[in-house]
């Protein structure tokens, strides 16, 4: 009787740790298990990104302002939005991610924010530009890494990641890679004035999908490690080739993702440049391709909407 006892015992106890495992596993996969709606994506060019569903815009690096540049600005330039660009291709944000400081990151953000009462979210760096161009503190939100926020129609986790490997890799030797952009800012700014202040990539959840945002071609492994988007804009210029097996590690560290869309790699918008910027993106699908045989990837055209479900 007493083993009968210890028997059924025995069961009731497997049978709660099973449901336990189940609802832990349903709560880790809540995201992807619950009924994604089609989401649009469209690129703005460089790092830029227009990310919707129904309800919510939110926009990653804009930098419209590229397709007019005549050349690349050197430091002591004033940098100057172009805000015809910027209207015709922006009616509307909610929010604006900025993966870091730079000018190709972050010089329409400020504009952007008081033409359409965006949230910007980003370093220091990116928060103290913002100030410098008039954008108020209930409009900024400053992450720093680590942060993993609701915001209602979406949720935003916050990663720690690292720039580019520049200048035959001595990027993090130059004030630019190290420094802050201080508080104390007034616009109009020189080029110089857009230091990195750092490095994020971001996962945006939202209707129901995972997206993975990178800024530029680098990323630490561990912080990658157990993500699982379904989506990822990828960082794919040339200077991806200074790091490791940089697409295979990526691929498997996220766990395959079905979908890659590739990001940072056209030539800075110049027309003259995009056959052959188009060509060179097509080594870096191949190298995903290579790491991950099922992974859809999409190479984006410039304001041509692309939609997920």
């Amino acid at each position: 009787m007493a083993t009968s006892k210890r028997v059924v015992f025995g069961a009731v106890i497997g049978l709660l740790l099973s449901l336990f495992s189940g609802v832990r596993a349903a709560d880790r996969n809540s995201d992807a298990t619950q009924s994604s709606t089609e989401i649009k994506l469209v690129y703005l060019g460089n790092a830029g990104w227009q990310i919707s569903d129904s309800r919510t815009v939110v926009l990653v690096d804009p930098f419209l302002s590229q397709f007019s540049l005549s050349r690349e600005p050197t430091g002591n330039d004033t940098a100057t939005p172009d805000t015809v660009a910027i209207d015709r291709r922006i009616p509307a944000a909610d929010y604006i991610f900025i993966t870091h400081g730079h000018l190709d990151h972050m010089l329409d953000a400020p504009y952007i924010a008081l033409k359409t009462g965006a949230t910007v979210i980003g370093l220091e760096t990116v928060a103290n530009i913002a100030r410098a161009y008039g954008v108020s503190d209930t409009k900024l939100i400053t992450v720093r890494g680590g942060e993993d926020y609701e915001f209602g129609r979406f949720s935003l986790r916050v990663i720690p990641s690292l720039h580019s490997a520049l200048r035959e890799k001595r990027w993090f030797n130059s004030l630019d890679a190290t420094a802050t952009a201080p508080r104390d800012l007034k616009a109009p700014l020189k080029v110089s004035a857009f230091v990195a202040g750092g490095s994020l990539v971001y996962l945006l959840r939202m209707a129901g999908h995972q997206i993975l945002i990178m800024g530029s071609m680098n990323y630490i492994e561990r912080e990658m490690e157990g993500l699982r988007p379904d989506i990822a804009l990828v960082g794919a210029n040339r200077q991806r080739r200074e790091i490791y097996d940089y697409a295979g590690r990526l691929m498997r560290a996220l766990g395959l993702p079905p979908t890659v869309l590739p990001t940072h790699w056209d030539a800075y918008g110049r027309s003259a440049q995009q056959k052959s910027a188009r060509e060179a993106v097509e080594e870096f699908v191949n190298e995903v391709k290579a790491a991950s045989s099922h992974t859809n990837v999409i190479v984006p055209r410039h304001f041509e909407p692309i939609m997920i479900k």
